[in-house]
């Protein structure tokens, strides 16, 4: 008698069972369709993404190679191209398209271009130490002593990536504006680091040594 009852409650559980499949079945069904499409998707996301920055990179050296050449009106159009692209490729696009309006005589299209970076949004510190410390190079030329250290007086603290350039280029502007001694003390700090490279060390002891030979 008791297996007869264990069957019915066997075939009781197995009818419930089957309820709840047919009940349940489709939400299952359609998950995992969702995972293996959303997984598909990504996976073509990726190669999109991989292949883009790809072009985009050939792109980016075949314009570095016009500028090589001097053809600044080409790497220009050629940099310009690569605003539209994904990644940092307009940042660095714009930097590269503010040099070569530099190097052509276009000062103060490269400056404003050089500060349009610098303040953007979504770009990392090293670049926008980077976009100042290239427009205050164009300014030692074509700029005042303000102009210049505007751009660089908070680059030459202690511990930014950009010291010793922008040091650098605010002794520069201090000679050229006939400051000896704020140029002297600034081409000092550069030679009494440890941490400043031979090129920058050597260049400052030039400077050094016109600002005493100036002095008498």
């Amino acid at each position: 008698m008791s297996d007869i009852f264990r069957e019915v409650d066997e075939d009781v559980r197995n009818e419930k069972y089957s309820r709840l499949w047919k009940r349940f079945a489709p939400l299952v069904y359609g998950t995992a369709a969702l995972i293996v499409v959303g997984t598909g998707g990504y996976r073509g996301y990726e190669y999109w993404v991989d292949t883009q920055s790809k072009a985009a990179g050939q792109a980016f050296l075949e314009a570095v190679q016009l500028s090589d050449e001097g053809k600044h009106e080409e790497a220009i159009a050629a940099f310009e191209a690569l605003k539209d692209d994904i990644g940092g490729y307009p940042m660095l696009a714009d930097l590269r398209i503010a040099s070569e309006l530099a190097a052509s005589g276009k000062s103060a299209e490269a400056v404003e271009l050089f500060d349009s970076v610098a303040t953007r949004s979504g770009v990392s510190e090293l670049y926008r130490g980077l976009a100042s410390i290239r427009a205050a190079y164009v300014l030692l030329d074509t700029g005042s002593l303000e102009d210049v250290k505007m751009r660089a007086n908070s680059l030459a603290q202690a511990g930014n990536a950009w010291r010793f350039p922008a040091l650098e280029v605010i002794g520069a502007a201090e000679y050229k504006a006939g400051n000896m001694d704020a140029a002297k003390a600034r081409f000092e700090e550069i030679v009494n680091d440890a941490a400043a490279s031979g090129d920058y060390a050597g260049r400052a002891r030039v400077y050094l040594d016109l600002i005493k030979a100036a002095n008498g």
